[in-house]
């Protein structure tokens, strides 16, 4: 009898120790149906990849009931949003949101924004964002630069922001409104450069990218190269380009789900695909970076070519 007792106890007590905290549980519960819910709703593409997405909650919401705790509530999660193979399809942990918003000297991280003078009258321009205020920072540096002979727009590392700062940024280039895009969700949206008209900068352009330039940024470098207004220099671009936007799930996290897909003016689709420069150079930022000197020969050949 005091056998069966004490079995008893020790069974009570391992059931008790697996049982999640019903604050913990609940948690669970609303971050997952929120994010499959928002998905299932406001996702692109209706066939949803190819995906039973509701069979996906049913393979996925144990699992998520089960985490114990933030970060493997979102493993889970983020493993649900990958069936769909859509870059801008994920969610984002309270700890990680409040770790990108803290001031970047407390994160030892390079600024998002850039500029060098490199002898001859080139100026480099660096950003990492599509951010407001980018359009006229950039705009001041090239109105800025006295005896201005050939811009480099370095995209290297900038993984993409918003469409309307893009919108601008493209318009600084071109005298002319021109479509940049097309996005196609519940209803289709057109975009076309803005800004600048007959004030735009019109000289010698060259634009580096790398396997880091994502979304926004390839979008801007396809547009450049393919109205033949800049050298396009480095590797092949991320392919990370469909219209994400983001919403709140429960608990301070986020979810970014794809809303639209996105075209060039001509059709073309970069999600998954990314955009390959016409001049193939190693795109690390190394002492000799091969695709910087690269860009800079092609603007001081232009230089030569039109005196």
């Amino acid at each position: 009898m005091r056998l069966l007792t004490r079995l008893s106890l020790l069974l009570s007590l391992m059931a008790g120790a697996s049982a999640l905290p019903a604050a913990r549980a609940s948690i669970n519960e609303r971050v997952f149906d929120r994010a499959w819910s928002l998905v299932a709703d406001r996702y692109w593409d209706r066939s949803m990849g190819g995906n039973d997405w509701n069979a996906i909650r049913d393979e996925y919401h144990p699992k998520a009931m089960a985490a114990r705790d933030e970060k493997q509530l979102y493993a889970v999660v983020n493993r649900m949003l990958d069936q769909l193979d859509d870059s801008h399809v994920y969610a984002t942990s309270p700890s990680d949101l409040r770790w990108s918003r803290e001031p970047t000297n407390l994160r030892d991280v390079e600024p998002g924004r850039r500029l060098v003078h490199i002898p001859g009258g080139i100026l480099l321009i660096g950003f990492d964002q599509f951010d407001p205020g980018d359009d006229r920072w950039i705009a001041n540096a090239i109105a800025g630069t006295p005896d201005l002979r050939g811009v480099i727009l370095d995209l290297r590392g900038n993984g993409g922001g918003r469409d309307d700062v893009l919108d601008k940024v493209a318009g600084l280039f071109s005298t002319r409104r021109q479509l940049l895009i097309r996005l196609t969700g519940k209803k289709v949206i057109e975009e076309s450069t803005r800004g600048a008209g007959a004030s735009a900068y019109r000289g010698p352009l060259a634009v580096l990218v790398g396997p880091q330039t994502a979304s926004a940024a390839e979008i801007l470098a396809f547009y450049l190269d393919e109205s033949g207004r800049a050298y396009t220099v480095g590797e092949r671009s991320a392919g990370a380009v469909t219209g994400g936007v983001d919403y709140n799930l429960p608990g301070g996290g986020q979810l970014t789900v794809a809303e639209y897909d996105i075209r060039t003016a001509n059709g073309t689709r970069l999600e998954g695909n990314g955009f390959t420069p016409k001049y193939q150079a190693p795109s690390a930022r190394t002492p000799n970076d091969a695709a910087l000197a690269k860009a800079v020969g092609l603007i001081r050949g232009a230089r030569t070519a039109q005196n």
